[in-house]
């Protein structure tokens, strides 16, 4: 989705398309000063949605590490591409008896 001349997706197909190298983004919702960075991502079974987890930081100057609210939302955009890698782990399906 195309808003303001930026591309918003989920957290997952951003991380794809950016061949899992670590991404700062930011949200639709977030004024300036407000973005974080991927740092792993946990795909589920679908391939398209998932968790991710990094490093928030908030222009109050508050910053959290862990999970990522909203991953799945179609609300995020790129900010920046960083050199290293990101973790990546993909969920296995559940057998059906």
């Amino acid at each position: 989705m195309i808003k303001n001349g930026y591309e918003y997706d989920n957290i997952i197909s951003l991380a794809k398309q950016y061949n899992f190298r670590k991404i700062m983004i930011m949200r639709n919702s977030w004024n300036n000063g407000n973005w974080c960075i991927v740092n792993k991502v946990i795909i589920k079974p679908d391939n398209k949605y998932g968790y991710a987890y990094g490093h928030i930081h908030y222009a109050n100057g508050n910053k959290e590490n862990g999970a990522i609210p909203c991953a799945g939302t179609y609300a995020w955009r790129v900010i920046k591409v960083l050199e290293e890698k990101m973790e990546v782990e993909y969920v296995k399906e559940k057998k059906k008896d």
